[in-house]
């Protein structure tokens, strides 16, 4: 599935591009800004794509900033979806489960050898009815959350976006070329926007499900390119009844010695992983999560849980000139599973204690000396007061 976002007014936040295709379908998208405003800024983006036995949903977090009537999404499509609105708490829950988690090993002071302080411990972490109107096909229509949506169709591009533009929807001109490519390739279009009395506030995540099983995931991100400021940040999870990996791209690796324990642990990991993708040419994947999940694993925001699902989460992030190539998700047996818990080293040294041995040590002197000086004092007192007593005898 292609998705991109048209935006007219200046925005912070916009919304990456989705493919969701069968292999023999795959194809590429873009996120489109208008050429006269500044180039838009991409927050890490959040998908949660769960495939069925019979069906492939897409969950999809939008961010975005802007007037609400400047918001359009249009996303080319394989066949007709249903749309519905998500709960944010799904996100919530995903994050709680597949987030990194640093579990930060106790600081090294001088602690362990001064008696006179207490000692802490602790870990951190972490085929519908069909309307027609100028050669466009109209095949579902209606309202989820504030958000309205169009499922359209047409051999003809251009009549494709003036349609689009009769309907509310802030798409420019120039998408008739962005979007002749699947339009040639015979796809539908699913198009949202903010109903007339929503605002940004309202905005919520979205459900949209396909009535097929996507045999492999791509994410097209090559015409998204011209939008990006630095990097675009993604994260994808894929829930299904198996462990999915980067087709053409790297699965890599970074070194969690290098990982920093203070003073904020993990500080660095995100540099890390910008670092290896560099080395891996601008094209890799960092798999966060991988593990068989319960079927309450992420709470009761989904009602059908693949059989026997597991769990895999992929972070990656992209430069504008590292977008060339479309990564491609697919399933792949016989990997070891990956935990987000990430046990950190030391990362400096261990401090001078010459001091606190010197003070420990004048501690337990003065604690077992006094005492032990009283009793010889005793003692000698007893030794004289009875010889004394003696004489007298």
């Amino acid at each position: 599935m292609l998705k991109f976002i048209r935006l007219l007014a200046p925005l912070s936040l916009a919304l990456c591009c989705l493919l969701l295709l069968p292999a023999s379908a795959l194809a590429c998208g873009g996120l489109f800004a208008s050429t006269n405003q500044a180039r838009v800024s991409q927050d890490t983006e959040r998908l949660l794509i769960t495939v069925g036995a019979h069906s492939t949903t897409l969950y999809e977090q939008i961010r975005y900033q802007g007037k609400a009537q400047d918001f359009a999404w249009v996303l080319p499509v394989p066949v007709v979806p249903s749309v519905d609105q998500a709960p944010q708490a799904l996100f919530t829950s995903l994050e709680q489960l597949t987030a990194p988690r640093f579990v930060v090993p106790a600081a090294r002071t001088c602690d362990y050898a001064d008696i006179t302080r207490p000692h802490y411990s602790g870990m951190g972490a972490g085929a519908p009815n069909t309307t027609s109107s100028s050669n466009v096909n109209v095949y579902g229509s209606g309202a989820v959350g504030p958000f309205a949506y169009d499922v359209i169709k047409s051999g003809d591009a251009g009549a494709l976006t003036h349609w689009l533009q009769a309907h509310q929807y802030a798409v420019p001109a120039s998408t008739q070329q962005f979007i002749q490519p699947y339009v040639a390739k015979n796809m539908y279009f699913l198009a949202m926007r903010l109903q007339a009395k929503a605002d940004t506030t309202s905005i919520a995540p979205v459900k949209i499900t396909f009535p097929m099983v996507m045999k492999q995931i791509m994410i097209p991100i090559r015409l998204a390119a011209t939008d990006i400021n630095t990097r675009m940040n993604m994260e994808v999870s894929i829930l299904a009844n198996e462990r999915f990996a980067p087709q053409n791209y790297q699965d890599i690796h970074i070194d969690q010695d290098q990982i920093t324990s203070t003073p904020n642990p993990g500080a660095n990991y995100y540099q890390l992983i910008d670092t290896a993708i560099q080395k891996a040419g601008g094209y890799g994947f960092v798999t966060e999560y991988a593990q068989p999940v319960g079927p309450y694993a992420l709470g009761s925001y989904l009602k059908e849980m693949p059989e026997n699902a597991y769990l895999t989460r992929f972070y990656t992030s992209f430069t504008p000139d590292h977008m060339q190539i479309d990564p491609i998700l697919a399933p792949k047996a016989n990997l070891n599973p990956v935990s987000p818990y990430i046990s950190l080293n030391y990362s400096s040294p261990p401090p001078d204690c010459t001091l606190t041995y010197v003070k420990s040590a004048a501690c337990v002197g003065g604690a077992v000396g006094v005492p032990l000086l009283g009793i010889v004092a005793g003692a000698i007192w007893l030794r004289r007061h009875y010889k004394a007593a003696r004489r007298v005898l």
